[in-house]
């Protein structure tokens, strides 16, 4: 679970991995009552990347059947009357009254029996795309859910409010990924609990093209509601010329491409032949061509990157002999023998409780995964990461309720850069709230010679988290694809100023998780470490290069082919 906590001279960060307890990341509002009654957490609305979606409406209802709303007219509305006593709809009305036979139906041909409460049975609403659909129904004793279903064609801009309420009821936005027709964990992209009557609005930029459902429910009481919906689409960005090549709106650059990205570091002009592609587990690898690049024997021999996360289980087998070790570090001797100010750090450091012990603490070990998928070795077993002779340097700074605090950030990055951090990987992002202190520490790194690669960020927005937005400046920014290359709903595109920004496979990602287990993740934090692995290659390759010839060497190499959004 997820503990938001924050001071007025901090800002927290989350891990860019949606897939674990909260999904998307949104605005969290000050509900703080309702919450902490509905779950065990306590939440600020000073946080950033963070959600957490009410619990799922299991539905053992086998009922197929819906009624569907379907409006020619975007002003049309449907109202019901009722009351406690009577739990259901007793009058009908509708501005809109469209013949039957163009395709439309008015609202008095309705049937309007209660077969909206489970998402298998959402109510069907066409023309959210065309304008503004509002609908004014009842939920409270005896149905107190209301599920719609609805689909957008093309990236769109989506607003939804509930009103019109005399008692609490609440709203999300859910999308079935699963296809199960149950509400489950990881599923919520947007939502709003307001306390009382106050209006709940869910506004996302940029929602990708798919099938939604909205459930509105009651939470004490019984009352009638308004809701209004609208997704507006969204221009397609033009590709911009850049001394880098054509930087797309949604894509950045491209798919990071390994083997392209080695062999322009050796000035060669043709690529390395292909291999084999690897089992469905790695299909990343394939997606990003690494087997070429190691049937060259460049496999990140003598780059160290940087994992600053949830710490790294250095036990687990896949990884134990790519941990980097400290060697003018004496262990255990209480000491500090390299006077870097860190006493006996003789694997890394753990900002959170202030110690050498960098162990992954996170429920679906978080930076395992991303440890792994970087640097997992290259064995009989497992997994292979995409630079498997890379050495992994474990850096704590997010808590096991998922919290991290700018300052810890930044003192992370710092340590990682001083003591010689090729490539630093941050999975991890803000919503709204540049840090300062971070972003210092982004440029002190990189000024010192350490690639900085840094999550995208996952709440389908147009343009990406901090501090990934300030890769025009440091660092690279990482969106994620799927298996089919294209971009993941929840992935933040490129925006439409150019940066440094390609993307790479996040999308359920196979990897090393704590207890010498294995697990799958989607994320930019999974794309993150694909990139960061790419930047060990091109090191390993030429160990001169600067941040910038690296990032440039990664940009101009990478494939937009294929890519859609």
């Amino acid at each position: 679970m997820l503990d938001i906590k924050t001071n007025p001279t901090d800002r927290l960060f989350c891990i860019q991995q949606p897939k674990a307890i909260a999904t998307s990341a949104f605005p969290v509002n000050n509900d703080l009552l309702k919450l902490a009654i509905e779950y065990p957490f306590n939440v600020s609305s000073d946080s950033a990347e963070s959600s957490f979606p009410k619990l799922p409406a299991f539905s053992t209802d086998q009922q197929t059947q819906t009624t569907d709303f379907i409006v020619a007219d975007a002003s049309a509305s449907f109202s019901y009357s009722v009351s406690d006593a009577q739990l259901k709809p007793q009058s009908q009305s509708a501005i809109a009254n469209t013949d039957p036979l163009t395709g439309t139906i008015s609202a008095s041909q309705l049937n309007l029996s209660d077969s909206d409460n489970s998402l298998l049975t959402a109510r069907n609403v066409v023309g959210v795309q065309n304008g503004s659909i509002s609908l004014t129904e009842f939920v409270g004793t005896g149905d107190i859910d209301d599920f719609y279903r609805f689909d957008i064609n093309t990236n769109s801009n989506f607003s939804l409010r509930l009103d019109g309420l005399t008692a609490d009821a609440d709203v999300d936005l859910i999308q079935d990924r699963n296809r199960n027709g149950v509400f489950d964990f990881g599923e919520s992209i947007g939502y709003s609990y307001k306390l009382g009557t106050t209006p709940d609005v869910i506004n996302l930029p940029n929602l990708a093209p798919g099938t939604y459902s909205v459930q509105v429910s009651s939470y004490s009481g019984s009352t009638n509601y308004n809701l209004t919906i609208s997704a507006t689409p969204v221009p397609v960005l033009p590709d911009i010329p850049t001394p880098n090549g054509v930087f797309n709106g949604n894509y950045g650059y491209g798919l990071v491409n390994a083997n392209a990205a080695v062999t322009r570091t050796l000035n060669s002009s043709t690529l390395f032949p292909d291999v084999p592609n690897l089992s469905e587990n790695n299909w990343g690898l394939d997606a990003i061509n690494a087997p070429e690049v190691w049937n060259q024997n460049i496999t990140g021999n003598g780059i160290v990157v940087a994992v600053i996360d949830t710490g790294v289980d250095y036990y687990h087998p896949d990884l134990d002999n790519n941990i980097w070790q400290n060697a003018d570090e004496i262990a255990e001797n209480g000491i500090d023998d390299d006077r870097n100010g860190f006493i006996d750090d003789i694997r890394g450091w753990d900002f959170v409780y202030n110690d050498n012990n960098p162990m992954d603490l996170d429920v679906y070990g978080h930076g395992t995964h991303v440890a792994g998928l970087i640097a997992a070795e290259r064995n009989d077993f497992g997994i292979t990461g995409v630079a498997p002779n890379a050495k992994i340097m474990p850096i704590r700074v997010i808590d096991s309720f998922r919290d991290a605090y700018s300052n810890d950030v930044a003192a992370g990055i710092r340590y990682a850069a001083d003591n010689g951090a090729n490539v630093i990987n941050l999975s991890l992002g803000n919503e709204f709230y540049p840090s300062n202190e971070e972003n210092d520490a982004i440029e002190y790194a990189n000024n010192k010679g350490s690639v900085v690669v840094i999550a995208a960020g996952n709440s389908g927005f147009s343009l990406p988290d901090y501090p990934a937005r300030n890769a025009d400046r440091w660092g690279i920014a990482v969106g994620s694809i799927d298996i089919n290359g294209r971009m993941a709903d929840t992935s933040n595109a490129a925006g439409s100023t150019p940066l440094d920004y390609v993307v790479a496979p996040g999308v359920d990602i196979y990897s090393t998780t704590p207890y010498s287990t294995y697990d799958t993740l989607s994320g930019t934090s999974m794309a993150t470490p694909h990139v960061a692995g790419v930047a060990a290659l091109v090191l390993n390759a030429n160990p001169t290069f600067t941040p910038a010839q690296v990032e440039y060497i990664l940009t101009t190499t990478a494939n937009p082919n294929g890519l859609t959004v």
